[in-house]
């Protein structure tokens, strides 16, 4: 297994988690949390690939994409008490998920022969479409337009990204870095809650 290849199933299971606790927090099924989970892990990385002429998406050539969302899906509904009472756990999947899938999607992007600008959007839309859908499957603003620097960090991360690209880095070395500075940033921004300037 490639570093590609264990960023992206560990992005998939980070992100299915923090679906299935939203499915939970809403008060769904195992049903709906399973449905809710699989969504925000595959939903980015499903439009990415469209986006990018891909067809079918991976998610209908390699199986394990489903199964490791519907893993942690089910480890959501299993210990939802634990995972309940320590919600900096749902936060840093969140973050993980965040890092893994910009790198995921930049990577893809510049293999695809896309234009750097065009790379950091798509590394944006990997990271970010798949918490849209499900915060609209749940009835929720999309939390992406309610977290400064949520969208902000993905960007960061893929401005970083092509930077670091341009400096001749190896891009498994790359990625690496780009990951932990898009987990670092989102958690800060939580810890010290910055925001972007709003209107009065």
């Amino acid at each position: 297994m490639t570093l590609l290849d264990l960023l992206d199933l560990s992005g998939t299971f980070f992100f299915a988690l923090s679906g299935a606790m939203m499915a939970i927090r809403k008060k769904m099924d195992l049903l709906g949390i399973i449905v809710l989970g699989t969504v925000t892990a595959i939903g980015g990385g499903t439009l990415r690939e469209i986006l990018l002429g891909r067809f079918p998406p991976f998610v209908f050539q390699q199986d394990q994409y489903l199964y490791t969302a519907l893993c942690a899906s089910l480890a959501a509904f299993i210990f939802v008490e634990q995972l309940t009472r320590i919600n900096s756990i749902v936060l840093l999947a969140d973050a993980l998920g965040l890092g893994t899938f910009v790198t995921i999607g930049i990577s893809q992007a510049l293999e695809a022969d896309v234009t750097p600008t065009g790379a950091v959007i798509l590394g944006a839309i990997t990271a970010v479409a798949g918490g849209i859908m499900r915060d609209l499957l749940a009835q929720e603003i999309p939390y992406v337009l309610t977290r400064d620097f949520y969208a902000i960090t993905c960007i960061c991360g893929g401005v970083i990204f092509i930077l670091l690209e341009k400096q001749g880095l190896p891009r498994r070395l790359t990625m690496s870095i780009v990951t932990a500075v898009v987990v670092l940033l989102r958690l800060l921004a939580i810890r010290y809650n910055w925001r972007l300037p709003r209107p009065r």
